[in-house]
């Protein structure tokens, strides 16, 4: 009987679990892209450095119950984005080769998705950590994001703004992007932090996100004034790299969250669009609904927690073995693809899950698949 119990009190420790429940995904990301804290695509000859591959870091090690590469990566993000006090400023967004061949920031501007990522995951970190001072890192980015990233938009509400600088185009226009704005990030922090605008900045999100679907399918840029929103200036009515998070983000959604059926169902073009064209659309146009190339592999992962959502049990498969056998793996220039599928077979995996409020759930008590 001694013995019985001896081999469960193993089964069941922390340090055969970790090496149990490994996530080889992650684990072969970390390989590839990630050298002392830093994430580098090295699809840019520049071998650039993104605030936002930094967030995505942070998230992907907190569901993989990875503090030491947490650690890593924030320390380097602090140290080499942030002037070295994430307390004091918001992370510049990119980072690499100079045209000197030094190595260093190449702009200073934050991206707001970037930051609320970081906030996000430091917050969650803290939560499922006990560590009270990735709390209080993300309680002061998450106030700062609200200071210099937002704007209180009549009609609408607080809204978030791409970057501080860049995005008000004046006489109440705003360029925004709906992929910035994951709306159950942002119910986490409108219940972590109801003292601040959070619940109204919740409300503005589900309008960009509702309101700029006009034929099923999200684009990658609007503009907002106050006749409502129209097709961005710069881009034109597109939907591509950057809306292919939008469909990501609200398939992940909690199944209680009460604006997901909603979006879900406005959505539908695009499950068909990859039932036509056996793919995501590489790119869409969003006022007329044509699409034509199929997207990457990358774009198939980040499809699977929406047709999950939907009735679409052989596309979904299908999507998936897609996913798996087309994503490139071996070298550091497929950096996006590789994150949208740690995010989207991720998910399908039950790696991790959002709940109702927006906290994160990882899987790190289950036997891993």
């Amino acid at each position: 009987m001694k013995k019985l119990m001896f081999l469960l009190s193993l089964l069941l420790s922390p340090q055969l679990m970790a090496v149990t429940c490994e996530w080889p995904q992650w684990s072969n990301f970390k390989s590839i892209y990630i050298e002392n804290g830093r994430v580098i695509d090295g699809s840019d000859e520049r071998l650039i450095t993104t605030s936002e591959g930094q967030s995505y870091a942070l998230f992907f090690a907190l569901v993989a119950n990875d503090q030491q590469t947490f650690d890593q990566v924030l320390k380097w993000t602090q140290a080499n984005l942030a002037g070295g006090d994430l307390t004091a400023r918001l992370p510049a967004w990119l980072w690499g080769k100079r045209l000197d061949g030094q190595f260093g920031i190449l702009d200073t501007n934050p991206a707001s998705d970037s930051d609320l990522w970081i906030a996000y995951a430091l917050g969650e970190a803290g939560r499922l950590w006990n560590n009270y001072y990735y709390q209080s890192l993300g309680h002061l980015l998450a106030a700062r994001i609200l200071r210099e990233e937002s704007v209180d938009v009549a009609g609408v509400g607080t809204t978030l703004l791409p970057a501080p600088k860049g995005f008000d185009l004046g006489k109440g226009s705003y360029r925004l992007n709906p992929s910035y704005v994951p709306l159950q990030l942002i119910a986490r922090m409108k219940d972590l932090y109801p003292q601040y605008s959070w619940a109204s900045m919740y409300q503005s999100s589900t309008l960009i996100l509702g309101q700029t679907l006009t034929a099923g399918f999200s684009p990658d840029w609007v503009t907002l004034n106050g006749k409502g929103f129209s097709e961005d200036k710069v881009t034109g009515p597109i939907g591509s790299y950057n809306a292919i998070r939008t469909y990501l983000w609200v398939g992940m959604l909690n199944e209680k969250n009460k604006e997901k059926e909603h979006l879900v169902k406005k959505m539908g073009p695009f499950a068909t669009a990859i039932e036509q064209l056996g793919a995501p659309p590489r790119e869409v146009d969003t006022e007329t609904g044509k699409y034509s190339q199929p997207g990457s592999a990358g774009f198939s992962a980040a499809a699977l927690p929406l047709l999950a959502s939907m009735d679409y049990s052989n596309l979904l498969e299908a999507q998936v073995t897609r996913a798996q056998n087309q994503l490139v793996t071996s070298r550091n220039d497929h950096y996006y693809d590789n994150v949208l599928s740690l995010f989207g077979l991720g998910w399908y995996n039950e790696r991790f899950r959002f709940g109702e409020y927006g906290e994160l759930q990882p899987a790190w008590g289950k036997q891993c698949q």
